[in-house]
């Protein structure tokens, strides 16, 4: 199959020809190389984090949370047998929830305080595997702590922590004494937001600290595909509301409302949404660098190429195939560039570990485990990115052939052939 001319003499002007070009443009390509695979690299490890981070929230937490408006009380079996009709539901919880606070050292610090069942617990969250030390509380007057709540109270295994709940300071009729509550189990989901803030306790001793005499304030549901809430909450509110109005007892029912995890944790993953654009934008500025040395090298190749250019012309050559020429000089060297890239950010990617395993011979501190709470570099390399990268660096490439191939267009041939 024939080349289209342009693009044949595009080919021909990158082999060498007792000139530095064609070393020139390995040296092109080579930045353009190495953008692409930083590029690849920086969204696998941001995209890994991402994975990492919602994996412990599923983990920890349910798929979704039907609670009232108010954040009152509500009886959680009622609930319980309209959902279990639903076959999107695979298990479900009560849990009460809420604010505390405890001293350490005259200085205040705050918790959140979640009373669960343990077995039921057990089909919600996968607590159990983020344990350190201890247990799941199984008795009343316990509590499980995040290991960084844990360092900031100085408690441990056996300790005993007093916990003072909203009650005991806007109770007005009679003073509510704090709880004391024993520590049998530290937990570390590698979150600084939820190792530093969260306790759980059993329901009954959750009650207790917030003086609730029965009932729950949040239903805790695990669902077949977490990453389907929206659809599943949805069905959910439809079910209740049908129940209710079959039911005039179950007319409470309209104060009930759904949340999923991801609008749980809107502020963490609006955060690691944030933060990967950012890094992907400031990182595309060494494309653009790459871009600018693909023009200056087109503009050096023109040059050179002067006399051959007004010999083009001469015999007839239109100044679209000469424009092509230079275009098609932009669109090599940026494919060849990304192809490169591409292969070298994904087995960069894929070999994290032990690329940094290696370069810790010599800084022991680099990327410490123990600093960023990871055993392995969590990075996950999608096609998405890489098609996405690719596509800005051609776009770069092929714009870094703009100037030149207009320049060459626009060279007269009698000017061209004098040329010196």
């Amino acid at each position: 199959m024939k080349l289209p001319i342009s693009l044949f003499l595009a080919v021909k002007y990158l082999k060498p020809k007792r000139s530095m070009v064609s070393f020139i443009t390995i040296l092109t390509m080579c930045g353009i190389m190495l953008g692409v695979a930083i590029l690849i690299v920086v969204l696998s490890v941001m995209t890994g984090f991402d994975d990492v981070h919602k994996e412990h929230m599923i983990k920890l937490d349910s798929h979704i949370q039907v609670s009232t408006r108010g954040n009152s009380t509500f009886y959680a079996q009622p609930v319980l047998e309209v959902l279990s009709e639903m076959p999107e539901i695979k298990a479900a919880a009560p849990a009460v929830e809420g604010f505390v606070m405890m001293t350490r050292y005259g200085q205040a610090i705050t918790a959140v305080l979640r009373g669960v069942e343990p077995e039921l617990e057990k089909e919600i969250s996968d607590i159990e595997s983020y344990l350190v030390e201890g247990e799941l509380p199984l008795e009343e007057e316990t509590v499980v702590v995040g290991s960084r709540l844990a360092m900031q109270l100085g408690v441990g295994i056996g300790d005993t922590i007093t916990v003072y709940s909203p009650e005991c300071f806007v109770s007005e009729d009679e003073l509510r004494l704090p709880a004391e509550l024993t520590v049998v189990g530290i937990f570390s989901v590698d979150m600084y937001e939820i190792d530093s803030q969260f306790m759980i306790s059993s329901l009954p001793t959750a009650r207790d600290v917030f003086a609730l005499e029965e009932g729950v304030e949040t239903l805790r549901l695990i669902t077949e595909d977490p990453f389907t809430v929206d659809e599943t909450g949805r069905k959910i509110r439809e079910k209740l509301g049908e129940a209710m109005l079959a039911d005039d007892s179950l007319n409470w029912f309209r104060f009930l409302t759904t949340r999923s995890w991801v609008e749980i944790h809107q502020n963490m993953l609006s955060t690691l949404a944030v933060e990967k654009n950012m890094m992907f934008l400031l990182l595309i500025a060494i494309s653009v660098v790459a871009a600018f040395c693909v023009s200056i090298n087109l503009i050096n190749m023109g040059i050179q190429k002067t006399h051959e250019i007004g010999l083009l012309k001469a015999v007839g050559f239109s100044s679209g195939k000469i424009v092509g020429i230079f275009l098609f000089l932009g669109i090599v060297q940026g494919v060849l560039g990304c192809v490169l890239g591409s292969a070298l950010g994904i087995w960069f990617s894929g070999n994290l570990d032990a690329i940094l395993e290696f370069l810790r011979r010599f800084n022991p501190n680099l990327m410490s485990a123990e600093f960023y709470q990871f055993s392995q570099m969590p990075s996950r390399t999608t096609s998405e990115d890489v098609v996405l990268v690719c596509i800005i660096v051609m776009v770069f490439s092929i714009l870094a052939g703009v100037l030149p191939a207009i320049r060459a267009a626009l060279m007269q041939p009698v000017d061209a052939l004098r040329y010196e």
